[in-house]
């Protein structure tokens, strides 16, 4: 009689919580939208299509503000517009904090999710990076000269003597030339160019769909890291070798070995392996992306081709042969950065992130819960009309002095407390790539209508073929 006395009392209450839940989720207002099918929700057409074309979409058919969805196992609320972007920035920590989806969690261990009575991660990479100032311009200026060099260096090994090369590849191997030569101290060509791939399955792999079987993209992305993380503890201890033997280091891995937290725990290896690992795909990834396609539409416009040519020649005419750049070059570079931020507007190399929920808020009417997550993406302002005029058209000159985009439209690193950290790094290495390409090369693109694939990284399909022409 107890034991069922008590089956009925837990009946009860489960009954009384369930109608209660029913009838608070009816009193709340949540956002228009789908949740699509179960357990998958619309991962599939988030996935498959095209990021920017799902979020249009569904402005259109349900609010231009907001809609809520359910993509990568989670209930997700989409927010759009500058408005949006500004009230995500100025309320990080307050209504938000970082969330990296599943895969990415997966992909780098040490990024996994800590139970929710657990105190977050004491370390975060973001913030290695900041504190000791390394991507400040101060620190950044002592590695503008290998950044040049290292580019020049590039060009001559892959690029001289040919006609026709694929700007894709290059810019790949560039750029992870400089993220391992900067974040690691590492300046072996050969060791680096053969993790390519490994980068590109990570890339794509982070976000996709959890099936870890053969023949998957997660697959792939998970043996990729294993990869690189074996390449990595192999780096990790050849640097505390090297430290130990007296050699000054002054990259971001040395700095990670030596940092200890509050309570004087140092960081173990395999964390820091997998806090590099995202250190060098941020690095790598999205500053190949914006090469080769600034490569693409460059080419495509002789009269933009020409402007960043003369201003490039006259900071080369400035200098003594083989002297290479320095800060004050940079600063010089305005219509070539013009062009950069243009081409990040047209093919933005990272679409979005996600946030999630700390307190349930109230956006455009709509409530959305605690434990919810949160998608911003710049695809719901780059391409607006209402914004920028014309999108389709190419043009530096929108980001000229007193031409500048309205507050909040134009933000490809983001905004507030989690703007991308490695923003002037990122400017410095295009800037420098650009330099070099105009001062020797001029270009036409084989293929104006290359398809681009990928989802929340855009990649031409035959990794952009150029004519080269050595001036």
């Amino acid at each position: 009689m107890e034991l069922l006395a008590l089956i009925l009392i837990v009946f009860t209450l489960s009954i009384t919580i369930l109608a209660f839940r029913r009838r608070s989720d009816r009193s709340t207002k949540l956002p228009p939208g789908s949740f699509g099918w179960p357990v998958v929700g619309e991962t599939i057409q988030f996935l498959f299509g095209k990021p920017e074309k799902f979020v249009g979409d569904r402005m259109k058919k349900y609010s231009s503000d907001i809609f809520k969805t359910k993509i990568l196992g989670e209930k997700t609320a989409v927010i759009c517009g500058p408005n949006a972007h500004k009230f995500i920035f100025t309320n990080e920590h307050k209504y938000f904090t970082a969330f990296r989806p599943h895969p990415i969690q997966y992909l780098f261990r040490s990024y996994q999710t800590k139970a929710a009575a657990a105190p977050p991660a004491p370390r975060d990479e973001t913030k290695v990076l900041r504190q000791p100032g390394f991507l400040k311009p101060e620190a950044l200026i002592r590695f503008l000269d290998k950044m040049d060099s290292i580019t020049q260096q590039q060009l001559q090994a892959h690029w001289e003597g040919k006609d026709v090369v694929k700007a894709y590849p290059l810019a790949k191997t560039l750029t992870l030339t400089l993220a391992c030569r900067f974040f690691l101290g590492m300046d072996k060509p050969d060791r680096i160019a053969r993790l390519v791939q490994c980068f590109d399955d990570i890339t794509v792999g982070m976000h996709s769909i959890m099936l870890n079987i053969p023949g998957t993209i997660f697959y792939r992305a998970n043996k990729a890291a294993a990869a690189i993380r074996m390449e990595l503890l192999s780096v990790i201890k050849e640097k505390k070798d090297a430290m130990a033997s007296g050699d000054k280091m002054q990259d971001i891995l040395s700095h990670m070995l030596v940092i200890a937290d509050p309570s004087g725990k140092f960081m173990p290896e395999a964390e820091i392996a997998d806090k590099v690992m995202g250190l060098l795909v941020a690095g790598y990834s999205t500053v190949a992306t914006t090469i080769t396609f600034l490569m693409k539409y460059v080419g495509l416009n002789p009269d933009v081709y020409q402007n960043i040519r003369a201003e490039q020649m006259e900071i080369a005419a400035s200098k003594n042969p083989g002297e290479l750049l320095e800060w004050e070059d940079m600063q010089k570079m305005k219509y070539s950065w013009n062009a950069i931020c243009e081409t990040m507007r047209m093919v933005p190399p990272l679409q979005g992130t996600f946030r999630e929920v700390l307190t349930e808020f109230s956006y455009a009417g709509y409530t959305v819960p605690k434990g919810w997550k949160v998608y911003w993406t710049v695809s719901t302002t780059n391409m607006n009309p209402e914004y920028f005029r014309d999108p389709q058209k190419f043009d530096p000159s929108r980001y000229d002095e007193g031409e500048a985009p309205a507050p909040y439209t134009y933000v490809p690193f983001g905004g507030g407390p989690r703007t991308c950290p490695g923003k002037e790094y990122a400017r410095l290495a295009i800037l420098a790539f650009v330099h070099n390409v105009v001062k020797y090369y001029k270009w036409e693109v084989m293929d104006p209508h290359e398809k681009v694939n990928g989802d929340m990284m855009p990649t031409p399909e035959k990794g952009l073929p150029i004519h080269l022409h050595r001036l």
